[in-house]
């Protein structure tokens, strides 16, 4: 719960309680009455309204503003008012309960020397036709959202989460097949992201980072692990990847909502095959086509020289996943390549057999260590030539590699989550992700990348050669 939610379900559950046990009479009752309303204004005002907090709502309406302005003495107490209060407190456990099991999540503090700043590109690949849609036409359409370095500013705002707010939190509710209504407090949750701040130009080129989302994920729903990079000194790069994304609003206002067509693993084995296959060649084409990007943005405008082309590296999770090592397995500009949960099997099975990739880290949930996938990633590792690494989280789920991991502690009951807690699992997938990079990128060992570490022991480790 958050700072005013707290306060107000403290100041309403006193209370009640000191008017089931003693009464409150006259002022006493009054000022009570004033705190609360002036709290609910503050937390409507201060932290925005979601409809977790309703029980709340209707106990100050009903009960606390009508005493707020009286200047009447309170009645007697009824023979009916111990019913009342209890019917009251009930109400009350109701909406803490709710505010409890759907927070407004609060995402990791990123560690490092950096603000972080952030800026979106519509970009358009005319070499391309688009295929997916419900009526697919025109060129290839990405956005595209970049963190970088920032400096300081006063008197500006984080960003939100997500971007569209509402609409997004809704699309993620229904993809989960949850009640519409049930995740809207996403909208809410902000980021540690400051839109447009000029660049931290005395420290630049900075190494580049490329991440890849994975189906019905988006470009920053891995926000805790971009922005961890960002304060370290990365510039870091990720595209709604349109179609499969769950969701992408360009800016004139057209929506690209995820086509299930795109993966029709209801009409056959031979036919989810093919357009897995589709799909991925789709990922591989939009990677190398913002990579092809990028010494334009690095030559003009506000993020010019802020990237050090010699130095980049891809990660990705699921089928981005895939899409990274698909890319690094044949592109000599990606130096560093890291998948969670990588789905191996759409990859071109010519690069999987050439055993060819830059550095390179698995992380693998134990939900992942079952089925062909994971017998042909095996091989796939150790075809290698190293250095590569392997490791797998014990307790651990697909979703856990994203923000899903600490959206609600009903998250293990809906089955996306482990029985590892959510932000631990995401505090190993941060601390692999610098480790690797700055090992791969900066030249910076790290311990992690030696053996199993002591602080993660959910951690199994191994590595090539």
């Amino acid at each position: 719960m958050r700072l005013f939610e707290i306060l107000l379900v403290v100041v309403m559950g006193t209370a009640l309680l000191a008017e089931w046990h003693r009464g409150i009479r006259g002022y006493r009752r009054a000022d009570a009455a004033r705190i609360t309303v002036l709290l609910t204004v503050a937390q409507v005002l201060g932290e925005g309204y979601r409809w977790q907090m309703l029980p709340l709502y209707a106990l100050v309406g009903a009960l606390f503003l009508p005493q707020a302005f009286s200047r009447r003495r309170a009645p007697a107490p009824a023979p009916w008012r111990k019913g009342s209060l209890i019917a009251a407190l009930l109400v009350l456990a109701l909406g803490a309960a709710l505010l409890a099991l759907l927070p407004v999540p609060r995402l990791p503090q990123p560690e490092g020397p950096y603000r972080i700043g952030t800026t979106t590109y519509h970009w358009v690949d005319s070499s391309r036709s688009e295929t997916y849609g419900a009526a697919p036409s025109g060129h290839r359409e990405l956005l595209v959202q970049v963190w970088y370095p920032a400096e300081p500013q006063t008197g500006v705002r984080t960003e939100r989460w997500l971007v569209e707010g509402v609409p997004m939190a809704r699309a993620l509710a229904r993809w989960g097949k949850m009640p519409v209504f049930l995740l809207d407090q996403l909208a809410l949750v902000q980021t540690h992201t400051y839109a447009n701040l000029p660049a931290v130009q005395t420290d630049a080129p900075y190494p580049v980072i490329l991440y890849v989302h994975g189906w019905g994920g988006f470009r920053n729903v891995n926000q805790d692990q971009l922005e961890a990079l960002a304060a370290q000194g990365y510039v870091v790069i990720s595209a709604d990847h349109a179609y499969s994304a769950l969701r992408s609003v360009y800016p004139d206002g057209r929506v690209a909502e995820n086509n299930p067509e795109a993966l029709r693993g209801e009409r056959g084995e031979d036919e989810f095959t093919a357009s897995s296959r589709a799909l991925m060649a789709t990922y591989v084409a939009d990677v190398r086509f913002i990579l092809d990007q990028l010494p334009q943005l690095d030559a003009g405008g506000p993020l010019a020289g802020m990237f050090d082309l010699e130095r980049i590296g891809l990660f990705g999770h699921s089928t981005g996943g895939g899409a990274v090592m698909a890319v690094c397995a044949g592109d000599a500009r990606c130096k560093a390549v890291l998948g969670m949960d990588v789905w191996i099997e759409p990859v071109d099975a010519a690069l999987l057999a050439a055993g060819q990739l830059p550095p390179a880290l698995f992380l693998n949930s134990e939900q992942w260590l079952a089925g062909p996938n994971r017998a042909l990633l095996e091989d796939f590792y150790h075809g290698l030539a190293g250095p590569a690494y392997w490791v797998d989280i014990a307790g651990s789920v697909h979703y856990d590699f994203t923000l899903v991991a600490i959206f609600s502690p009903l998250s293990r009951v809906l089955g996306v989550r482990g029985p590892l807690p959510g932000r631990q699992a995401l505090a190993i997938n941060r601390a692999y992700l610098l480790a690797f990079f700055d090992a791969t990128l900066k030249g910076k060992p790290s311990p992690l990348l030696e053996g199993p570490p002591a602080e993660f022991p959910e951690v199994s480790f191994s590595r090539l050669p």
